[in-house]
């Protein structure tokens, strides 16, 4: 069990609970000796269980000090790691010093759970020279980091257009959501911030990624606080997988978004370019700079989003700085979590977890936020607990059902580019283009520009993910259909034995982007064109539409459509000629 914490929240919070028994003196005691210690009224006792003067923490580790029930015995040990952590940090080895201040706190917390013992002098003293040493490391840790640059406040017409946007009722209300979700992770963003040398101010950034909403997720597959896509987070040690993604966690998210901002500042010495890039991609913004010699952000041809992507930033840190002055008044900020960490290694779901603690699953689900599907990893997970709760946990974690849970295949999203073929999509993914003709309803490899793909991940099975199709049980001469999730056009046009363009023409749709809830008009020719005489259709031809693909959707060949169309240039069709389909 290893203890994360918050240092001055956390030793605020065990302070507290020491003294809940009743009022304590927090004057200092008489030193402890190896053969003595500090009672209640701070006299010095005899405990003949003790070490040896010459006892050092080579010879005890935290694995005896966990085993023993003596408070006593606790307490000595708790002072041996607590004058390791001062010696190493004489070191200057903040590393192990702030090894030895964890496995103290862990002392402390499992002498807090006897209510008997809780709240002696000799702890409350020891656990206020904690909170000094705690101190100096983070002052330490502050000092060795030069900031680097700064990011210049300005108010030009964009930003106070994004101003304006934010104090409208409804923009305001989703901005002081978002602040006040902010004070889970301030802390810990801004100590990220200071031993990294970042300015401040990067500490609000997520309210423009996200909202500070560590399960956001954005319809260009980035998700998390700080709207990771795949790649990215995958080369800043974000790790994916069925069971968990790091993306969502944001005490992993964290420091990887800020390594990465860091290296963007690095390479570009302006953090207004290296926010562009943060946003856009770094190639983006180097393509513009190489092709116009401009590195004015406010003169780059850059995507509309990212265009607005500094200015509301910088609207926001307005806001903040001059909230009297906007007549904006902020709510309460959320408390930090503070939390353990429990080592599972079975796959056990949340919800029997929570049960076992007596807390809510929704607030378990809220301190491990990476898991995806509610279930732990079979192959071991460091599971987040409420402080103090992680000894309730591994008491009952034998009696907890093992789940049976098989997290659905992995499958990314990839739109398509000018000169893409299913053949070289299959190569770059490491996969196959039947597969990726079967997970998107392709009958034959004519695929167009702008188009969105699933792509079928390592675990991908054919089977399995055939078995997730929908069963829509309406009958496939049916007038409508309602789109549910995870349909797409092809595999509605499969099911009732239609075409995606013969859809697409029935119900005006430009693109392949459909909605659950939304209702589809189903062609009843099963073609999407006109009837006419001889047997023959009519259809107009949309964007994207090629003679191929025309004739391959109504199963006809590309001679037949041009000598049912002699005028026609299979090179210069155009959006909304009519042509006809011969029968």
């Amino acid at each position: 069990m290893m203890i994360r914490y918050l240092p001055l929240i956390g030793l605020v919070i065990l302070a507290g609970c020491a003294g809940h028994a009743g009022p304590r003196s927090l004057e200092p005691v008489a030193p402890t000796s190896a053969t003595g210690i500090a009672d209640t009224t701070g006299n010095i006792v005899a405990v003949e269980e003790l070490p040896a003067p010459d006892l050092t923490l080579d010879h005890i580790t935290l694995a005896d000090s966990l085993a023993t029930q003596d408070p006593d015995r606790l307490l000595a040990d708790a002072r041996l790691r607590y004058d390791a952590a001062r010696a190493a940090l004489e070191r200057s080895d903040t590393t192990a010093a702030r090894a030895a201040v964890d496995e103290v706190l862990g002392l402390l917390i499992l002498l807090s759970d006897d209510q008997k013992h809780a709240g002696t002098p000799a702890q409350v003293e020891l656990l206020k020279q904690l909170g000094v040493l705690v101190d100096r490391m983070q002052d330490r840790r502050h000092a060795a980091a030069e900031v680097k640059g700064t990011i210049p406040i300005v108010l030009n017409r964009k930003v106070r257009q994004q101003i304006n946007l934010y104090l409208k009722d409804k923009r305001m209300d989703i901005l002081k959501a978002a602040y006040q979700r902010s004070g889970r992770y301030t802390p810990m963003i801004r100590e990220e911030l200071a031993a990294r040398g970042l300015p401040m101010e990067l500490q609000w950034l997520p309210i423009v990624e996200s909202g500070f909403k560590p399960r956001a997720f954005s319809w260009a597959a980035a998700a998390g606080m700080w709207q990771f896509i795949y790649d990215t987070g995958k080369r800043y040690g974000l790790q994916r997988s069925g069971w968990i993604d790091d993306r969502f966690d944001p005490h992993k998210a964290t420091p990887a978004a800020l390594a990465y901002l860091e290296d963007l500042y690095d390479m570009f010495d302006d953090w207004y370019l290296a926010l562009a890039a943060y946003n856009c991609g770094e190639y983006r913004v180097l393509r513009e700079i190489n092709r116009t010699g401009n590195r004015d952000y406010w003169k780059m041809r850059l995507p509309r989003e990212t265009r607005n992507y500094v200015p509301k930033l910088l609207a926001v840190l307005h806001i903040l700085d001059k909230a009297d002055e906007y007549g904006v008044e902020w709510p309460e900020t959320h408390r930090p979590h503070l939390f353990e960490e429990v080592r599972i290694d079975k796959s056990v779901t949340l919800q029997h977890i929570a049960e076992s603690l007596g807390m809510a699953p929704d607030d378990l689900k809220t301190l491990n936020s990476d898991i995806r599907h509610g279930v732990t990893p079979p192959t071991g997970y460091s599971l987040r607990v409420p402080l103090g709760a992680g000894s309730t946990l591994l008491a009952s974690l034998d009696e907890l059902p093992e789940s049976k849970f098989k997290p659905p295949p992995e499958a990314r999203r990839y739109r398509v580019r000018r000169g893409d073929t299913l053949g070289h999509i299959a190569r770059r993914f490491r996969t196959s283009v039947s597969r990726i003709r079967r997970m998107n309803g392709i009958r034959g490899s004519l695929i167009r520009i702008g188009q969105t793909l699933r792509i079928p991940g390592r675990n991908y099975s054919s089977g399995t993910w055939a078995d997730l199709a929908p069963s829509y049980g309406t009958p496939k001469n049916a007038a409508t259909h309602t789109v549910r999730r995870g349909d797409t056009l092809a595999r509605i046009a499969r099911y009732y034995g239609t075409s995606v363009i013969a859809l697409k023409q029935k119900n005006g749709l430009r693109g392949d982007i459909i909605h659950p809830g939304q209702v589809l008009r189903l062609s009843s020719t099963g073609d999407g064109g006109t009837q006419i005489a001889g047997g023959s259709t009519t259809y107009n031809i949309r964007s994207g539409d090629t003679l191929s693909h025309i004739a391959q959707a109504f199963k006809v060949s590309v001679s037949d459509l041009m000598r049912a169309n002699p005028d026609i240039q299979a090179k210069r069709l155009r959006i909304g000629q009519r042509i006809v389909i011969p029968g």
